[in-house]
């Protein structure tokens, strides 16, 4: 194991407990850090990105190991393994975290070599998932750089077209940039939504194209409206929306189809389903159909991404979020079907998200 790969977090209340703990892990080659309670290991584990791995009691004072993987899990965009240590009356909430994801649970008191297998084959499965992420990674960026578009002209455009919608992106992420792979993202989980909806792969591969282009029209809208810290005013709110209208003004003009398909979607990917979208006020059918996968994917990626004034969301509250609603977001913006889609799929969703991280520009 790489030096990062040895580290492990020990939470538990008890300083003896505590302190075997990490004897018995220093002993099996960790290199360990401790925390005397969920809200200490919370801010551990938020100062420290190398942290991944976590032995937690689940009785605790302040902030129970429950809590803590709750917690955990939805705050912070990172693949955890989380070891819990039970007792007899913890059966309800060992249920609950398994719904969680946790893997491996240990009765008290703790057997040396039943907690050193525990750390180790969660070390196993958490470098099994990370191998997998960068070949997934690969394979998307691989698919990304030899696509091509299907029409006459962009065969004979060859690369070309593709360099063109990466360089127009990479404007638009430079107004913006808080999650510059973001745009690329939305194209992934829009050409997905297009497959999983049974459109033809001339569709497909053109909504990934088309989808990076989204949010152009953002360089349009002045700096102080774009880059502004906190929630805008309603004026601020009615320039913001111009986006829209002006990346369909930039996109609308060209004879390309790719970038013709691009207009449609800067056009109408914030129409709601029920009506309550702007700029136009479309709902239902009459959203074009681009427009409905697109705007779905982007509110995914934007959810699970870090903004100037909210926190990135973790992929189960993501899900919750666009399924079941909040103050901001109801199911019922969404095309019926395409959230449908969605929530019997989303696990690949997470996948595109966690094999393109976000990385400042």
């Amino acid at each position: 194991m790489s030096e990062l790969e040895r580290r492990i977090l020990v939470v538990d209340d008890e300083p003896p407990i505590r302190k075997l703990l990490a004897r018995i892990l220093e002993r099996a080659g960790f290199e360990v850090v401790v925390a005397s309670d969920g809200l200490e290991a919370l801010e551990t584990v938020k100062s420290d990105a190398s942290l991944r791995l976590v032995v937690s009691d689940l009785r605790m004072p302040n902030c129970s190991g429950l809590d803590f993987v709750k917690r955990a899990i939805n705050e912070y965009k990172r693949d955890f393994e989380f070891i819990l240590l039970t007792g007899d009356g913890d059966k309800t909430d060992a249920v609950t975290a398994l719904r969680l994801g946790v893997r491996e649970f240990l009765d008290k008191p703790i057997e040396r070599a039943d907690l050193e297998r525990a750390a180790l084959d969660a070390q196993a499965r958490l470098q099994e998932r990370d191998r997998e992420v960068e070949r997934v990674r690969k394979l998307e960026l691989e698919n990304i750089s030899q696509s091509k578009t299907l029409d006459d002209i962009s065969r004979k455009l060859g690369g070309a077209e593709q360099e063109m919608i990466d360089r127009l992106s990479l404007i638009s992420q430079y107004r913006d940039i808080e999650t510059a792979e973001h745009c690329v993202r939305v194209g992934l989980y829009s050409q997905l939504l297009a497959e999983m909806a049974g459109l033809d792969q001339n569709v497909q591969r053109t909504i990934r194209l088309a989808g990076i282009l989204h949010d152009i029209g953002k360089v349009g809208v002045p700096d102080e409206v774009l880059l502004k810290n906190g929630k805008l005013t309603d004026d601020e709110f009615k320039v913001m929306q111009r986006h829209t209208e002006i990346g369909f003004a930039m996109l609308n003009s060209s004879d390309n189809p790719v970038l013709g398909q691009a207009a449609i979607i800067a056009r109408y990917h914030h129409e709601h389903w029920e009506g309550s979208g702007y700029c136009v006020g479309l709902s239902g059918a009459d959203i074009p159909m681009i427009a409905r996968i697109v705007s779905l994917a982007d509110v995914y990626d934007a959810l699970r991404s870090a903004r100037r004034y909210k926190p990135a969301y973790g992929h189960s509250e993501a899900v919750n979020i666009i399924t079941k609603g909040d103050e901001r977001t109801s199911p019922e913006m969404f095309d019926p079907k395409l959230l449908g889609l969605f929530a019997d799929n989303h696990l690949r969703f997470e996948s595109i998200y966690n094999s393109m991280p976000d990385q400042l520009v």
